[in-house]
């Protein structure tokens, strides 16, 4: 249990810091990014007429499922 050395200290420092810039920026650039793009659908939901896709996908089921053939035995 010596003393640390400055230089020791300014490692730490110096690591710690690294850790921290290299964790904090991809985190805030995806908030960044997740909130830009809920804002951007938000906007195109209520000023655009933007179909439902859940609602298509059915009416698409259905259709292929009445155009298949009955089974032939």
């Amino acid at each position: 249990m010596g003393t640390r050395l400055p230089s020791e200290s300014l490692v730490w420092y110096q690591v710690a810091q690294n850790f921290v810039s290299s964790v904090t920026l991809p985190v805030l650039l995806f908030q960044l990014g997740f909130t830009f793009g809920n804002v951007v659908g938000m906007y195109l939901a209520q000023n655009y007429d933007i179909p439902n896709l859940a609602k298509k996908l059915e009416e698409i089921k259905k259709d292929l499922d009445a155009k298949k053939k009955p089974p032939s035995s």
